[in-house]
């Protein structure tokens, strides 16, 4: 019973570093720090899809930990945590909170705050996001590649969730990869041009 009520009240403080930092409408996030002794195997036998999920806030830590596990830098030459064809990336990961839509910034590792609007139940057809504390949202720039690149954006989308779902795994939320979004909902927050889309969402919290 304490150790819930900690969480909770650990909850309402991270609320409260995420309302402080957004005074100007961004929010500049940790470092990263992703101390653990998860072993990748467990992380693998724990991975799966959940659709349950608390209100409580992730701390902003815990969001920039997610972020670079899910499509971070990794390496001083600058590659990252998915694989990239030809060396190009051609995603860009936006982050849905219930205040608003934020674009990550990831040479700054801050959140750019781009919408207003609350768009998590436009993360999938159940409207689960809408439950749960956060949705990414993965926009694709079919200019990258060009005609021949969709596969590639696909393989890159693909990349990025399982990093998601291994992340989650590991540091115990749960998460689910969604394709049934609402396209014209996000497409006009997001004022996106012709050239990028919405290719995946990905909804994660705690269990609920």
């Amino acid at each position: 019973m304490k150790k819930r009520l900690l969480g909770g009240v650990m909850a309402l403080a991270c609320s409260a570093v995420l309302a402080a930092d957004n005074t100007n409408g961004n929010i500049l996030l940790p470092e990263v720090n992703l101390k653990g002794d998860v072993s990748l195997k467990t992380a693998l036998e724990k991975r799966r899809t959940a659709r349950n999920f608390a209100k409580e806030a992730l701390s902003p830590a815990e969001i920039s930990n997610l972020l670079w596990a899910a499509y971070g830098v990794n390496r001083p030459n600058g590659k990252r945590t998915v694989p990239a064809a030809l060396g190009k990336h051609a995603i860009e990961l936006y982050v849905a909170l219930p205040d608003g839509v934020y674009k990550h910034d990831l040479g700054n590792n801050e959140l750019i705050k781009v919408s207003k609007q609350d768009v998590r139940f436009a993360s999938d057809g159940r409207k689960m996001g809408s439950k749960a504390p956060l949705v990414i949202i993965m926009v694709a720039d079919n200019t990258v590649f060009g005609a021949k690149g969709e596969r590639y954006v696909a393989m890159e989308a693909g990349a990025i969730m399982q990093n998601i779902y291994l992340f989650c795994s590991a540091y115990k939320f749960n998460t689910v990869v969604c394709g049934s979004f609402d396209k014209t909902v996000l497409n006009n927050v997001l004022s996106l041009p012709q050239e990028k889309f919405v290719i995946l969402t990905q909804v994660v919290g705690c269990g609920g």
